[in-house]
């Protein structure tokens, strides 16, 4: 080969120009692991903030985000192992993002004088199914002062305090209950109870009274109940909001409202609710412990029973099963901080 035919060979450079530029498979795969991860991780991310019933379909998602943030965890595994990272990185921190606001809130605490211990037991008693003597003994194993029960009736609430000799230990009470036990609520106390009137905005009967306490000061206890969103959605979203009206209408300065209130802080509406109030499941830490469904052929995976308080710091939480309800009982131990004028 002669010096003229190396001449007419084409430089390294051309030859780099004259290859077609190709997107390797690899990097193809990866944009096509990001995509799908994307997909799948936007949707549930803006999820709780979401503030629309749709036919009840958002609402019962909403409730099942700790169960979908678990899931894009366990997702984030398959991309990993095709080492698709940017797409497992998204996975895991769209989890995060999606669980955030259904943690129970941790609020900076607002100081205040507190002198007045207050235990409250909540629970939904379905259809008051529930074991009379296991709800007897949990009111005297916590102590409770008072107890809110929903979807009561009145031969449960005999059951438990006559035949199981509670009427001493809690002899005050507010006025019969619906005689069908789904829209049953009331108050019990150990202490003397005055100004009981109706919560509206539910379909189920809704109740609150002004507790007298052995120091001479005054709480505010409420019982609430919402519909569930299945079935009733418009009816749920309404119940829910109308207890946040009825709550920032009220003057009294302590106030416990408790019950089964079908949401949990992944709804916008119940975090809208809770504006200003604290939760006794703060003192459980940020978890939010499941209360709903109990007798399922799935685990307990939200949190809808809750004790909330004004004026109020929450020092205790606790949940137990009682057999007969599928939901769990709540107990909240309170610390009431001082009223600013008692009359």
């Amino acid at each position: 080969m002669t010096r003229d035919d190396h001449a007419d060979l084409p430089s390294e450079e051309e030859r780099s120009r004259q290859r077609p530029r190709r997107v390797g498979l690899g990097s193809r795969r990866q944009i096509l692991w990001t995509l799908v991860a994307l997909v799948v991780a936007v949707p549930i991310v803006i999820l709780p903030y979401i503030d629309l019933v749709a036919g009840g379909l958002v609402p019962i998602a909403q409730a099942l985000l700790p169960a979908g943030a678990l899931a894009l965890l366990v997702l984030a595994v398959v991309p990993l192992l095709a080492r698709a990272w940017v797409a497992a990185s998204v996975l895991a921190v769209a989890a995060v993002l999606a669980v955030v606001p259904v943690l129970t809130p941790l609020p900076a605490a607002i100081p205040c004088e507190t002198s007045t211990p207050l235990t409250v037991l909540s629970f939904n008693a379905k259809f008051a199914g529930a074991d009379p003597q296991q709800l007897a003994e949990l009111v005297r194993s916590s102590g409770a002062g008072a107890v809110i029960l929903v979807e009561t009736d009145e031969a449960l609430l005999d059951a438990v305090l006559a035949g199981q000799g509670l009427a001493s230990e809690l002899p005050y009470r507010t006025g019969e209950v619906s005689p069908y036990a789904v829209n049953g609520s009331v108050i019990l106390s150990a202490y003397p109870l005055r100004d009981e009137s109706e919560i509206p905005g539910s379909v189920f009967d809704q109740v609150s009274a002004v507790a007298t306490l052995p120091d001479g000061s005054d709480v505010r206890l409420a019982a609430v109940h919402p519909p569930p969103p299945i079935g009733q959605p418009d009816r749920w979203y309404d119940g829910v909001a109308a207890i946040g009206v009825w709550i920032r209408g009220t003057d009294d300065q302590r106030l416990i409202v408790a019950g089964d209130f079908n949401a949990s802080f992944s709804h916008p509406v119940f975090r809208d609710l809770t504006s200003g109030l604290r939760t006794a499941a703060e003192a459980a830490g940020a978890v939010p412990w499941p209360t709903w469904p109990q007798e399922k052929p799935v685990p307990a995976f939200t949190a809808i029973d809750h004790v909330l308080g004004r004026g109020a710091v929450p020092t205790g939480w606790d949940s137990v099963y009682i057999e007969g309800s599928d939901h769990r009982a709540v107990i909240a131990n309170w610390m009431l901080c001082e009223q600013s004028d008692r009359s």
